[in-house]
């Protein structure tokens, strides 16, 4: 039994009334709908006129309109003049908005419907190949669908100029970040925030403390704004990063937190821990190797759940496949692929997504001075073009093997910008305390360079 495509014909009528006797029920309408989101061919129709007067700056009216009608030889298709002296007899045009509002859910509805019936069709002529593909294709659908529910997407001018200028009057009093903060003071000076829709590209040699860094921006994140945190673990357990988080934020050793070997002080930071990271709203993914169409189905899913996502964390991209395939024939068109979707999705979620990344050993075989490259990044120079921002962790002591250096808890390090598609480049001093996973601030300086 074929189910009837859902529409109000009702609906369609109010609004092409209220449009043809109210000039502000006219823009708005102009602005919100298209034809498709009429389901009955006159009123598509009578639509369509419409906006081509509009579109030549004249007059939408019952004159006007019959006037484009007989000029096309549709006027008696539509009913005469009689219908459309119909359609504006008691509108009422305060009821525009919910009006065109109808009619966008009918049209999802039908979309929907659309969409049912080419699954069943692809069904039956065994039109499916790889099910993951398949099914991230119709999630974006959805997604699609569900985005379509909204009206009135366009802003004046005049409206952004307001919220800029409110912006501007509250920073006079107070520092503004635009971004997700790092909870870097220093780093925010360069990059005003992780921004929405960035691709932030963490990059440095095996334990230089890609990951601590990574921890302590979604912890700063999560205490800053507010608001939701998901972070990718593909190589570590969740409880293990979990761990680590506590001890970040408690000032409690790592290696204590092994077997639980507390004293009196200790538990007092344990619980402490406990305490600050259960207020955060942080997500944790720990799938181990995770394909790519997983990781943006999940973040997906999860911005649909929590909109005012906040940030992603993905631990890292040496870690990802395409197809689960753990040793490609050409690993460098992978990685190619795997960042341009990660970009893709922050772009699509309008989310920062700091994603780690490894650095060839070509640094350990340069002399002298060892600080990382953007051609050093490892595997892929796609990385480098996809990046908005490519930040690089350098420690001297490192390189330094010496039984002194060994021994010391906390040590410099930098930060290097390496790449700011919208800003200066330049370096931030850190420091960073190794028992704890921690990094904190030291001085700031800015090179001026533009990327």
């Amino acid at each position: 039994m074929a189910i009837e495509y859902p529409y109000s014909e009702q609906a369609e009528r109010a609004t092409l009334g209220t449009m043809m006797v109210d000039e502000d029920s006219l823009k708005i309408a102009l602005s919100s709908l298209v034809e498709e989101d009429f389901y009955v061919p006159n009123n598509r129709l009578l639509f369509r006129c419409m906006n081509h007067l509009s579109m030549r700056q004249l007059p939408v009216d019952i004159t006007t309109v019959t006037d484009e009608l007989v000029s096309i030889n549709k006027l008696e298709e539509i009913g005469g003049v009689a219908a459309l002296v119909e359609l504006c007899e008691g509108v009422v045009t305060t009821n525009s908005e919910y009006y065109i509002g109808l009619l966008k859910e009918k049209k999802n509805l039908r979309d929907l419907l659309d969409l049912i019936n080419r699954v069943v069709k692809d069904f039956s002529d065994s039109n499916i190949g790889d099910s993951s593909e398949y099914l991230d294709d119709l999630e974006k659908k959805v997604v699609e669908i569900a985005r379509n529910r909204k009206i009135g997407d366009f802003e004046t001018s005049e409206s952004v100029l307001s919220k800029i200028y409110e912006k501007f009057r509250s920073s006079i009093n107070k520092k503004v970040t635009t971004g997700v903060p790092s909870g870097f003071g220093d780093l925010d000076k360069i990059t005003n925030g992780f921004q929405k829709g960035d691709m932030v590209v963490l990059a440095a040699r095996t334990s230089m403390g890609k990951t601590a860094l990574a921890l302590n921006f979604a912890l700063n994140a999560a205490r800053d704004t507010k608001q939701p945190i998901a972070i990718f673990s593909l190589e570590m357990p969740a409880e293990q990063l979990v761990k680590r988080m506590i001890s970040t934020s408690s000032y409690l050793e790592s290696d204590k937190l092994r077997d639980f070997k507390l004293n009196n002080e200790d538990l007092i930071k344990f619980q402490d821990g406990i305490k600050k990271i259960g207020s955060y709203e942080i997500y944790i993914d720990d799938t181990p190797a995770a394909r790519l169409i997983d990781i943006q189905s999940k973040a997906r899913k999860l911005k649909s759940q929590r909109d005012n996502l906040a940030m992603i964390v993905v631990d890292y991209l040496g870690m990802i496949t395409l197809q689960g395939k753990a040793k490609p024939e050409n690993r460098v068109q992978e990685v190619s692929e795997l960042s341009r979707g990660i970009k893709a999705m922050a772009r699509e979620l309008n989310v920062p997504v700091i994603c780690l990344a490894q650095l060839s050993r070509n640094v350990e075989k340069r002399g002298g001075d060892k600080r990382p490259m953007l051609s050093d990044l490892r595997e892929s120079g796609a990385i480098e073009q996809d990046a908005d921002v490519v930040l690089f962790i350098y420690r001297d002591d490192y390189y330094d093997h010496s039984e002194e250096s060994r021994k010391k808890e906390s040590v410099p390090a930098e930060l290097i910008i390496a790449k700011h598609r919208n800003g200066a480049t330049g370096m931030v001093k850190l420091v960073f305390t190794k028992k704890y996973g921690e990094f904190r601030s030291m001085t700031y300086r800015d090179e001026g360079s533009k990327n």
